[in-house]
């Protein structure tokens, strides 16, 4: 199944119009974490978050992007 990996803020919101198919929701946790961590890496992305939603337009899954530091 495709899915989407849209980033938002409390006032803005990037679409991800292209998505990547899994097999499973484990693939798209895992996926969506990295996102998530990537991003943590620069400040202007922290209190965003990844918002992943499938092809039928459900929300899956949302992480948060957070300081690294207070993820451990």
């Amino acid at each position: 199944m495709r899915y989407f990996f849209h980033l938002e803020s409390e006032t803005n919101v990037h679409i991800d119009h292209l998505g990547k198919e899994f097999e499973d929701a484990q693939g798209v946790k895992a996926h969506a974490m990295a996102v998530a961590c990537k991003l943590a890496r620069e400040d202007k992305w922290l209190g965003w978050a990844v918002r992943v939603i499938d092809a039928k337009n459900a929300e899956v899954l949302c992480v948060p992007i957070v300081d690294e530091a207070l993820q451990k």
